[in-house]
């Protein structure tokens, strides 16, 4: 049952919201671009299988409906209000309101914080933050697409995720030089 929903949970994110790596007309991709690409998929990933691995089964599933209600609306909503791009021409085309990036990564984000504590949450959150900023330097979108997108991640995870109480797994984060260790622990 554990593969299913992962893997449904999986291909419902990859089908729709693939990454975009490929250069648009006047927008920009770089690396920030790139890792703002990267990061809205490696975030809910990382809950993902963090979640597994700790045998959470009520956590992916409660992460199935947090991704799933995220793309649903935001997908109603870039179909039903088709904002243009802030930057449009033959290459780049499409709806933008609300960020869909944006929207994924602040769900992961979210599920992590809600889930798992603000220790583990607020760097995801500072990482989400950079995947909105990395939208609005690639000119795709606006800060009010990009805002819009982090209430409905956020948004949904207040429906749909509890706090999980496991005395025996802490997560915890420590700095290193150059960066940030994320670390598990674990008493079986």
């Amino acid at each position: 049952m554990m593969r299913k929903i992962i893997f449904a949970a999986l291909s419902l994110v990859l089908l729709a919201n693939p990454p975009a790596f490929a250069e648009r007309g006047g927008t920009r991709c770089d690396g920030i671009t790139r890792a703002g690409d990267v990061l809205q998929l490696a975030i809910p990933f990382s809950a993902l299988g963090y979640s597994a691995a700790s045998d959470d089964e009520p956590g992916v599933e409660q992460l199935g409906y947090v991704a799933g209600s995220t793309l649903a609306a935001t997908y109603i909503m870039k179909y039903t209000i088709r904002e243009e791009r802030p930057y449009q021409d033959e290459e780049t085309t499409g709806h933008t309101f609300p960020s869909g990036h944006t929207s994924l990564a602040f769900a992961g984000a979210g599920y992590w914080q809600q889930r798992y504590g603000w220790r583990v949450g607020a760097p995801m959150y500072a990482a989400a933050a950079f995947v909105g900023y990395s939208r609005n330097h690639a000119r795709m979108h606006t800060w009010l697409d990009i805002s819009t997108g982090a209430a409905i991640g956020v948004g949904s995870n207040l429906l749909f995720t509890s706090r999980y109480d496991d005395e025996n797994t802490q997560i915890r984060i420590a700095p290193t030089d150059g960066g940030a260790m994320l670390g598990l622990d674990a008493k079986f």
